[in-house]
């Protein structure tokens, strides 16, 4: 069954954070910055491991460039703080930050994209399972030192990771196993800053940098047909030489 695993996922997220902000009485604040600090250094790590990997960097690159100028300009990140500051009546920093960390965290990651991509072209969903498991403790934490946002950050699993199973599902056969790696690597890049924002290091408007994501098949599909054409302009240069060498030892 496609989408058994986002489901799952989509369950025990909100399962988690249910518990989570139920038991945040009982955590002190020292704790719960505490437990904010550790997941931005698991972050940290994670991002790190997806980075190694890039095939193209610099189609990674102008995909960050050209993707936080587009962010910046539709101002994605101020937009979505400004509407979900409705929800909470202590600020947009309570919920709508709660939300957007939250979401990036369980959806920006190699295990989503692979696990999305395993589900949706053979049906298998145990790694997606296995996130499911370390995002309903993730959750617990989160939702108790961060609020109620990581409750609402299900249904943007739901929404996020069902379209991108969706997607591999229909039109996943398609694409190019380097451009898996790249996206997984600029993945790992949003989830650098992700982490760097957690632990209080430097604060990013994360929104406004995920253009980036769709950017980069664009990028990586001028890129191999500009490569393509310079080899065979090269190819064709090469065989013009080689006649010419041809004629001129025919000639003597």
């Amino acid at each position: 069954m496609v989408l058994l695993g986002t489901i799952f996922n989509t369950i025990t997220v909100a399962v988690g954070s249910s518990l989570g902000l139920l038991s945040g009485r009982r955590i002190n604040t020292k704790v719960q910055t505490k437990i904010v600090i550790v997941f931005g250094l698991f972050t940290l790590a994670l991002s790190i491991g997806m980075i190694k990997d890039m095939n193209e960097p610099i189609d990674i690159f102008l995909a960050l460039v050209f993707g936080a100028l587009l962010g910046e300009y539709l101002q994605l990140h101020n937009r979505f703080e400004r509407y979900a500051s409705k929800f909470d009546s202590d600020g947009a920093e309570n919920f709508g930050g709660a939300l957007i960390k939250s979401i990036m965290l369980f959806c920006i990651g190699g295990m989503t994209l692979v696990g999305c991509m395993n589900e949706g072209i053979d049906g298998d969903y145990n790694l997606i399972m296995v996130k499911s498991i370390m995002d309903l403790i993730s959750s617990f934490f989160l939702a108790s030192a961060l609020g109620r946002g990581v409750l609402f950050s299900a249904l943007g699993i739901f929404v996020t990771q069902g379209s991108l199973t969706l997607g591999f599902h229909f039109i996943g056969i398609m694409i190019p196993q380097e451009l898996t790696i790249d996206l997984t690597a600029t993945g790992g890049i949003l989830l650098l800053a992700l982490g760097l924002d957690l632990v209080g290091i430097k604060k990013f408007k994360m929104l406004d940098l995920i253009p980036s994501l769709a950017i980069l098949p664009l990028i990586h599909l001028v890129h191999n047909t500009l490569a393509q054409e310079m080899q065979l302009v090269i190819t064709a240069r090469k065989l013009k030489g080689q006649q010419l060498n041809l004629t001129f030892h025919i000639l003597t």
